[in-house]
C-alpha cells in the first residue's frame, strides 16, 4: 500500500514530553513500525464495527490482529519512504552508514584488519576504513532503490536523495489543554516538530494476514492524524529480490528498519548464528549511527511504554563465515525482550511487525 498524509503528521520520539516542563516535542521520520501496527491494527477493529474502548480494557485477542504483544495473523514489511519516478513509485531507505563521502563522490568503509596501528576495539572487531587518502565525510540523505542492487554488490552509490526532496519539519505551537474543564492551562506552551510531506512522497508498506479494504482512512501518528492508504495498482518487488549475497561467506547486514537487540547493539550472547540459520558467522565491523529511542503509550494500562533504545536504520554489520549462508527470503535482524515473549509465546513477535527488516550484500 502507499500511505499519504491528509494534512500533517506527527511521530513522536520516545522521550517523555510534558508541557510547561518541556518545550519542543521532537519528532522521527520515517515512523516506526510500532506506529504502522497500532494504526491498521485500529483500522481492522473499527472495520468489524468492535468498540475500541471495551476491547482495550477486556484484553481478548482478536484472531486477526491479537491483542497487546500478540499480533495474530498480522505480518508487516515497512513504512518505507518512496517518491514518484518515471509514472511509478521508487522506495528509498535510510543512508546506510558505511557510504562516505570524498570530495565529489562517493566511498564505501570496509573492514581492515592490517592497519598500521593497535585500537581499542573488542577482540574480533575491525576498524572501518576508506580505500583513500582524502578526508572523508558522512552521507546524509536517502538511498533510492535504483542504486541498492550497486549497493549491495559492494559498489559505491553514485546518487543520493536529499531529505528536503522528500519531507519537512514544520514547527507548530500549541498550549495544553485541562482534561476535565477542556480549557486551556496557564504557562503550559509548547511547540512540536510536525513532517509535510512535499508532493510525491508516501509511505510504502506490506500488509499481510488481516481483511483490510483495498483504501480507506487511517488514524496515524500522534494527535490522531489523518492518512490516506490505497492498495498499489502495481506491487512493488519483495525486497528478499535485493539480497545480493546468496552463498556468500563475506557479507554485511544492512538495516532498514529498527531492530532490537538483548545485549544493547548485539545479542548479549554474543551469538550471531540464530539469525542466519545456526550457521556460525563472526562479526568483524560495524557502523552504528545513535540510537534510536523509542516507547509509545500502552493504552489498555493507561501509561507509558517502557523506552528503549533500538539500533537504527542505515546500521551496517559486516560478518565472515567459514562457509556459505543462504539469503533466500525475507531477512529479520532483531530479538524480541524476554517479556515480549513470554506474554505470547512468540520469539519473533517485534519480526512479524516489520523490526529488524534488513537487505544483505557482500563486502570486498
Amino acid at each position: 500500500v502507499a500511505i499519504r498524509p491528509a494534512d500533517v503528521w506527527l511521530f513522536r520520539d520516545g522521550k517523555p514530553f510534558t508541557a510547561g516542563e518541556d518545550h519542543i516535542a521532537e519528532s522521527i521520520f520515517p515512523p516506526s513500525p510500532f506506529t504502522l501496527q497500532g494504526a491498521i491494527r485500529t483500522k481492522v477493529l473499527a472495520d468489524k464495527g468492535i468498540n475500541l474502548f471495551k476491547f482495550a480494557r477486556q484484553g481478548n485477542p482478536d484472531p486477526e490482529v491479537g491483542y497487546g504483544d500478540n499480533f495474530g495473523k498480522l505480518r508487516l514489511c515497512g513504512p518505507l519512504l518512496m517518491c514518484r519516478k518515471d509514472g511509478g513509485w521508487e522506495r528509498l531507505i535510510p543512508m546506510p552508514a558505511d557510504v562516505v563521502e570524498v570530495s565529489d563522490r562517493y566511498e564505501l568503509l570496509r573492514p581492515k584488519s592490517d592497519l598500521p596501528f593497535a585500537t581499542n576495539l573488542p577482540d574480533g572487531l575491525q576498524l572501518l576504513w576508506a580505500q583513500t587518502g582524502e578526508r572523508v565525510a558522512e552521507v546524509k540523505g536517502w538511498l533510492p532503490e535504483s542504486e541498492w542492487r550497486r549497493y549491495l554488490q559492494g559498489q559505491a552509490p553514485e546518487q543520493v536523495v536529499a531529505s528536503d526532496k522528500l519531507f519537512t519539519f514544520e514547527p507548530r505551537s500549541g498550549i495544553a489543554i485541562e482534561p476535565s474543564k477542556g480549557t486551556t492551562e496557564e504557562a503550559m506552551l509548547y511547540q512540536a516538530r510536525f513532517v509535510r510531506l512535499e508532493g510525491g512522497t508516501a509511505l510504502w508498506a506490506e500488509i499481510n494476514g488481516v481483511s483490510l479494504s483495498e483504501k480507506g482512512l487511517l488514524r496515524f501518528g500522534g494527535e490522531g492524524r489523518a492518512a490516506i492508504y490505497e492498495a498499489l495498482q502495481e506491487p512493488l518487488p519483495p525486497l528478499s529480490q535485493f539480497n545480493v549475497a546468496r552463498d556468500a561467506t563475506r557479507f554485511k547486514v544492512v538495516l532498514i528498519t529498527p531492530a532490537w537487540f538483548s545485549g544493547g547493539w548485539q545479542p548479549k550472547d554474543g551469538d550471531w548464528s540464530r539469525f542466519f540459520n545456526g550457521i556460525p558467522v563472526r562479526l568483524v565491523g560495524a557502523a552504528i549511527p545513535r540510537p534510536l529511542l523509542l516507547g509509545g503509550f500502552d493504552v489498555a494500562k493507561g501509561i507509558p511504554k517502557p523506552i528503549r533504545a533500538f539500533v537504527p536504520p542505515g546500521t551496517v554489520c559486516f560478518f565472515e563465515a567459514d562457509k556459505p549462508v543462504p539469503f533466500a527470503s525475507a531477512f529479520a535482524f532483531t530479538e524480541t525482550p524476554e517479556e515480549v515473549r513470554q506474554q505470547n509465546g512468540n520469539a519473533n513477535a517485534w519480526a512479524q511487525i516489520g523490526l529488524g527488516t534488513a537487505l544483505v550484500g557482500i563486502w570486498q
